[in-house]
């Protein structure tokens, strides 16, 4: 059986990752395709992940996030990160993530790629490189984010992922953080977010372009396209229709 393709979508706050995300779906549809949205159609009803045996003959492709809404992904969401006036340290945070990763592409993630099932996800272990990276140097915890990034990547739940690999990572990117920011509050976007404020997405922006970014994937092959979110949301649509002939359909 042919392997699925998987497919991240990752970046600042905002930067509209749901409308090249959503439009991958549009297109897998218009082929017949047969999709289901593991968060809105699974995780909001149980607290725990569907099972790949029994999905395997009904549909073609998947579409995950991360962090997870059930376990310790929903945990992050309400407890680790959420503005509730309580503050956890950048490695609480990061065991965290790496546990809630591992889990979901063990349970559904790798099995359903093995059964030929596509895999459209909102972030992975490319999130943590970026934003834990930031939250070790805001604290003085590291002197470098290369050192960071090695650091998070021999994480036993991340260092897990990183060997059961994305087939493509897409980084929308856009110049005005404060626009990207306005947009996601104008969608009705409320996570709560401790990481959801300019100064420290104008930070995690430049890692995301950065050199030291772009080699952790180089090193392993995966390739990162690059997307301008910056027009309108018709021209990310463009690109998104052209990134899935070239490389989904």
């Amino acid at each position: 059986m042919t392997r699925g393709k998987f497919v991240v979508v990752d970046g600042i706050d905002g930067v509209g990752k749901g409308v090249f995300l959503d439009e991958f779906v549009k297109c897998a549809k218009r082929d017949g395709k047969r999709v289901f949205d593991v968060e809105t159609q699974f995780w909001k009803e149980h607290d725990f992940h569907p099972d790949i045996a029994i999905m395997g003959d009904l549909y073609e492709v998947i579409v995950t996030s991360e962090p997870t809404f059930i376990g310790v992904g929903k945990l992050i969401r309400d407890e680790f990160t959420a503005k509730n006036g309580r503050e956890y340290s950048p490695h609480v945070v990061m065991e965290a993530f790496a546990l809630d990763r591992r889990m979901l592409y063990e349970q559904l993630v790798l099995p359903a790629l093995e059964q030929g099932i596509d895999v459209y996800q909102s972030r992975s272990f490319s999130t943590s490189l970026v934003y834990q990276s930031q939250m070790m140097l805001d604290k003085k915890l590291i002197g470098s984010i290369p050192w960071a990034m090695q650091h998070i990547l021999k994480i036993p739940g991340n260092a897990f992922c990183y060997k059961n690999l994305m087939d493509f990572l897409v980084v929308p990117t856009i110049h005005d953080v404060d626009e990207a920011l306005r947009r996601a509050h104008s969608r009705g976007k409320q996570d709560n977010s401790v990481f959801e404020n300019l100064e420290f997405q104008l930070k995690v922006k430049k890692h995301y372009e950065s050199s030291e970014f772009k080699e952790v994937f180089e090193r392993i092959n995966v390739p990162i396209t690059y997307l301008d979110a910056g027009k309108t949301v018709e021209f990310s649509q463009e690109q998104a229709q052209e990134f899935y002939n070239q490389h989904l359909r």
